[in-house]
């Protein structure tokens, strides 16, 4: 008896994690599925897998925000699901509550394997991360902007509200984006990422929103505060939110934040209003 009992509580507890890595894997691919899965070929071949969510009960006469969600170094691959899983922006912007409240287009494009999406980093934040092997990488800056300047001409996206957020990996991105094209976004939200302090100047005046977690060991908070304080002496002024405690993951944080997101859809690029 008892080794009949036993053989059930195996076999209930194998059944039992595979039902719960199931029902994870089935959520991943469910959201992912919201997304239309599409590629970018450019005159060279080189290409790029994204995810693209369009607004619900789309109005071609009408004009929408779109938002660039940079997923962390695990949504890499080349299967185009992975990044949404990697992206909580991805995923909080596809739920049915805000796609209603904030309708935009959420383009989510896939890092490749062993490539990375742009950096701009000072002294320090280059040596941090060269000791970790995490700087050295090709990237896809240029196949990014190429996708965004194509969704640009194929749907009616306004262009005074193009937004910018990513975590970790996508964080550094995040910060690279906005220093290396300051002019391309009204608002961004770097999570748990970092730049280059000596380029702060050209982001002064861009509405920022930045999070990290002080115990954060993969990418040091410092990275975060520095970037915050050097674009405060520019004369800009960040908001910036960090986590006491919390390590690598304050994405989850972050997205929780009240307002967080009536803020970021609230800004608008008075530059690119100005060129029009």
């Amino acid at each position: 008896m008892r080794k009949v009992l036993k053989i059930v509580i195996i076999a209930t507890v194998i059944f039992s994690f595979g039902v719960t890595k199931g029902v994870s894997q089935t959520k991943e691919t469910k959201t992912a599925e919201l997304f239309s899965g599409r590629t970018h070929v450019n005159m060279q071949k080189d290409t790029l897998n994204y995810r693209l969510l369009t607004p619900l009960d789309y109005d071609p006469n009408k004009q929408y925000p779109l938002v660039v969600c940079l997923s962390g170094g695990a949504g890499r691959g080349t299967d185009n699901i992975k990044q949404i899983a990697g992206s909580k922006a991805a995923q909080v912007l596809s739920t049915l509550e805000n796609r209603k409240k904030y309708p935009a287009f959420i383009f989510v494009p896939q890092c490749p394997p062993g490539a990375d999406w742009g950096r701009s980093l000072g002294k320090i934040e280059r040596e941090g991360l060269i000791a970790r092997g995490r700087y050295n990488q090709p990237n896809v800056e240029a196949l990014v902007f190429e996708t965004i300047a194509a969704l640009d001409e194929e749907f009616n996206i306004d262009t005074t509200r193009r937004y910018v957020t990513g975590q970790s990996m996508g964080g550094f991105g995040t910060w690279h984006y906005i220093l290396s094209h300051p002019q391309m976004f009204a608002a961004a939200i770097p999570v748990c990422g970092g730049g280059n302090p000596g380029l702060a100047k050209n982001i002064k005046d861009l509405p920022l929103w930045v999070f990290h977690g002080d115990n954060d060991k993969t990418v040091p908070v410092d990275f975060s505060r520095s970037m915050v304080a050097a674009t405060k002496k520019a004369g800009g002024n960040p908001k910036y939110s960090e986590f006491p405690g919390v390590g690598h993951g304050s994405w989850h944080l972050a997205f929780d934040t009240p307002e967080l997101l009536d803020w970021f859809f609230a800004q608008v690029n008075e530059k690119e209003t100005n060129h029009r």
